[in-house]
């Protein structure tokens, strides 16, 4: 409540007082009818003068040369347009340069937040001139560029400490998900022969010996560059502990494949689907130390020459997969001009 609100207020007491002490009690009927319309014109009064002010400041801030306030609102990294309750540009394609739009919402804002209308709080005061050194800057040609370069630029480096921060808060959450325990070494080997089973079940292949998984088999497939490449199905006849694997290795060395060298069979598994009491045959997946010596064997089996013991060789993946595969492919131009070492005309 100002001074002018105070005068107008003892006034009118002692208007009251004169109307109960001094004149006729219908004097004092007159005159509670009459109070309202005194407090809603001087209501008005003190809006209209509010209005008169606001333009007038509107109207002197085109002649203000606000370069002082332009190193104020950068020290103080203050966004006028968040102030003028405008858009903030993002790049210089989405500057607001709408002068008579900037000044009527100075003008809406201001009357908004008036000091005459809220006298004790010292925020809306604040707010106040913040409006007016806003409209000041913005609407100033040879202050606002300078302004607007400093707050696109100040933005783009802001957003960019947020996005960084938004990533290292995302890696530290998913690092603290991630368990510090290592799996058991049985479970990884069981997940791993799980995804092996589901691939060999698409295409209709021998699962092999998923019942007695083996350690030392899959450290020797990680060892061996082209495990699968050098892999032959053999199906052969049953023999004394045939189910044991290093009376099975020795008995391909020395009886099956006696014109190969003992280290060009790499390593052997076994067939989940033998039977080693009952079945007459089984079937051991032979690993070789290079696909070519796999390709020896299976040609010479392929050819003819047949071993008495042996009832098939074949891939470990069946050759009819592969029967719509094209080998022929048609060499680049530039590829085969740089093979056949022919010179290149430059234009």
């Amino acid at each position: 409540m100002n001074i002018y609100t105070h005068t107008h207020i003892y006034i009118s007491h002692i208007y009251i007082y004169i109307c109960i002490y001094i004149c006729k009690p219908h004097y004092f009927v007159f005159s509670f009818l009459c109070f309202p319309c005194i407090l809603s014109r001087k209501t008005l009064e003190d809006e209209s003068k509010i209005k008169k002010q606001v333009h007038r400041r509107t109207t002197s801030l085109a002649t203000t040369m606000p370069g002082h306030e332009l190193e104020d609102v950068i020290n103080q990294r203050l966004n006028l347009y968040d102030v003028l309750e405008l858009p903030t540009p993002l790049d210089v394609h989405t500057i607001y340069d709408d002068l008579p739009q900037i000044k009527r919402k100075y003008r809406t804002l201001a009357l908004k937040y008036h000091p005459d209308k809220h006298p004790d709080n010292p925020s809306i005061i604040h707010k106040f001139h913040l409006l007016s050194t806003a409209t000041n800057i913005l609407t100033n040609a040879d202050v606002r560029p300078h302004y607007d370069r400093w707050l696109i630029e100040f933005l783009r480096k802001t957003n960019d400490i947020e996005r960084n921060k938004l990533i290292q808060k995302l890696e530290e959450s998913e690092s603290s998900t991630i368990p510090t325990t290592t799996p058991h070494p049985d479970l990884l080997q069981i997940q791993r022969h799980g995804e092996l089973l589901r691939k060999l079940k698409h295409f209709n292949l021998p699962y092999g010996d998923w019942k007695h998984l083996n350690t030392q088999d899959q450290e020797n497939a990680s060892q061996h560059p082209y495990y699968d490449c050098s892999t032959l199905r053999i199906v052969l006849d049953n023999f004394l502990q045939s189910n044991n694997k290093s009376n099975c290795l020795s008995h391909l060395r020395n009886q099956v494949f006696i014109t190969l060298s003992a280290n060009e069979i790499y390593d052997i598994y076994f067939s989940e689907r033998n039977n080693y009491s009952k079945d007459d045959s089984i079937i051991i997946y032979t690993v070789f130390d290079t696909p070519i010596t796999a390709q020896h064997v299976f040609r010479n089996w392929s050819s003819g020459n047949l071993i008495p013991t042996v009832k098939d060789i074949s891939p470990l993946i069946p050759l009819h997969y592969y029967s719509d595969f094209n080998l022929e492919t048609e060499l680049n131009d530039d590829i085969a001009r740089l093979v056949s070492n022919e010179p290149i005309l430059l234009d």
